[in-house]
């Protein structure tokens, strides 16, 4: 504090003008270490002297020597620029690089489906980071995106919404799932006009996420709503005369012995998938990074099927 009662805010810069001098025990090559010119330097030593109210140096004459005080307080000068260039390197580090638990909703209808291909990019992208995944619904996820309790969110848009920014991972196409005895199990393709002879059942989101032709929104006209869990969906398929469709990504690995799914002709049926970021968050760039890598996962096994 300074004589009048201020508070002077001291300058890490004259701190390092300190060192130097006792490193060289001579202004001008100090000077000449921190680039700038020698009644700078010793002007601003003096500042600091002043609003520390106490000598680090003894002058005489033209020259000088460290006082008691400022031997007793130079190691704690060079351990304190020391800290600050430790905090400088860990902010420039953190700029690229998140810290702790990045939390990650998801909503329920994307599922398990590409957990596997989302946690083989997160370690490859994040090794010294823990993910937290959070199944919400698409509002919830948004929410709690905006209010920073997620990082990052995995949902079907696109979502035209300013807060947020976003980028899409995949595009996947629907399939029909039959019983193995219904009647349709025999096809390999078949066309939308037909599905208005029989029990069509689906999610309570899917119809806003289906990309239907003009014309061909009548065949949900008769679908019937039931649950927005996929697994159940599917469970009322194998073991009823009801259909449904659904993403190829969920066929995988699911027992074709009791279900047979169709390909659908002409298929633009399809749902897009999106990683939504905050608008202003500083990682933003590595984690379109991590979205891509798992984007181009979950295509390369599109592109099996």
């Amino acid at each position: 504090m300074s004589a009048h009662g201020r508070v002077d805010v001291m300058r890490t810069q004259d701190l390092e003008y300190f060192v130097a001098l006792i490193k060289h025990m001579n202004f001008q090559k100090a000077a000449e270490e921190c680039d700038v010119s020698q009644p700078t330097l010793s002007i601003q030593i003096k500042k600091l002297e002043e609003e520390l109210g106490i000598p680090l140096l003894h002058r005489k004459g033209k020259g000088f020597s460290l006082s008691p005080i400022g031997l007793h307080l130079l190691p704690l000068i060079e351990n304190i620029l020391r800290e600050v260039h430790n905090l400088h390197e860990l902010a420039q580090r953190l700029r690229f690089q998140p810290v702790g638990v990045i939390n990650i909703g998801v909503t329920p209808t994307l599922g398990s489906y590409i957990y596997e291909d989302l946690f083989s990019a997160f370690k490859e992208k994040f090794p010294d980071n823990e993910i937290k995944l959070h199944e919400v619904s698409e509002d919830n996820l948004l929410n709690m995106l905006g209010k920073g309790q997620l990082q990052l969110g995995l949902l079907i848009g696109p979502i035209d919404n300013d807060n947020f920014l976003e980028a899409q991972l995949y595009e996947e196409q629907f399939v029909l799932g039959v019983n193995n005895s219904h009647p349709l199990s025999t096809q390999e393709v078949i066309d939308l006009s037909e599905l208005k002879k029989h029990k069509l059942i689906m999610t309570k989101s899917m119809p806003e996420h289906l990309n239907l032709e003009p014309g061909s929104e009548e065949i949900l006209n008769h679908a019937r709503s039931i649950s927005n869990d996929l697994e159940t969906i599917r469970y009322m398929v194998k073991n009823s005369d009801n259909v449904s469709f659904f993403p190829k990504l969920s066929t995988l690995g699911n027992d074709h012995h009791s279900i047979k799914y169709i390909n659908i002709k002409d298929n633009n049926l399809s749902r897009r998938v999106f990683m939504m970021v905050r608008e202003g968050d500083i990682m933003k760039e590595k984690y379109y990074s991590f979205g891509s890598d798992v984007g181009g996962r979950i295509n390369a096994r599109l592109n099996t099927l």
